[in-house]
């Protein structure tokens, strides 16, 4: 977030000599410093739920994603769109799964990926759900990634707490797909009965 802040600092005192000289050019930095700091709000929105845990448990999952792609937005500068598909009353720790893993998918993707657009699409309802975040970027060799890039494997032991599977697709050059997949396990449910 301070490096959101910097540049949209740095934008807002360049601003008023641009107006003058370059109108449309000023436009143009106008509306990034509204970006930059929509997604410095989100960002900060998103560390504030964080700084209090049971706050995640009130916030819905389509509210989450929305503030974690409007803060990635502010940071990367680039197109993220969400789809939500469903109206999900996931269990809370279903729902907090889904959440961090969307969030270190989205660092790995404003850090690493080099894509000009990323689409994170929630298909979810009291049963079942899907979370796939989907980048253009440069890809990776999934066989190349070592033990210390620890983002992949949070990512794992979040979907492993909860009985998910997550799929990671990627190659070089063809961008990545995060797929995380939660199924209500029917027999569990009928055993807490």
């Amino acid at each position: 977030m301070t490096q959101t802040l910097f540049s949209a600092s740095l934008i807002a005192e360049v601003l008023p000599r641009l107006v003058q000289r370059h109108p449309d050019e000023s436009m143009r930095r106008l509306e990034e410093l509204r970006q930059l700091t929509r997604g410095a709000l989100a960002e900060m929105r998103t560390l504030l739920l964080e700084l209090r845990p049971a706050t995640l448990m009130e916030v819905s999952i389509e509210e989450l994603l929305r503030q974690l792609t409007e803060a990635a937005r502010g940071r990367a500068r680039i197109p993220i769109e969400l789809l939500v598909q469903g109206t999900a009353q996931l269990p809370p720790a279903v729902k907090v799964a889904f959440y961090y893993v969307a969030q270190e998918a989205l660092n790995n993707v404003t850090k690493h990926a080099r894509a000009g657009r990323v689409v994170v699409l929630l298909d979810a309802d009291a049963t079942h759900a899907v979370l796939t975040i989907h980048d253009n970027g440069q890809g990776f060799d999934l066989t190349t990634v070592t033990p210390e890039h620890l983002g992949l494997a949070i990512m794992r032991e979040r979907a492993e707490s909860i009985g998910a599977t997550l799929v990671i697709e990627s190659a070089p050059g063809a961008g990545a797909v995060v797929t995380l997949r939660w199924q209500q396990n029917r027999i569990a449910e009928q055993l807490d009965r």
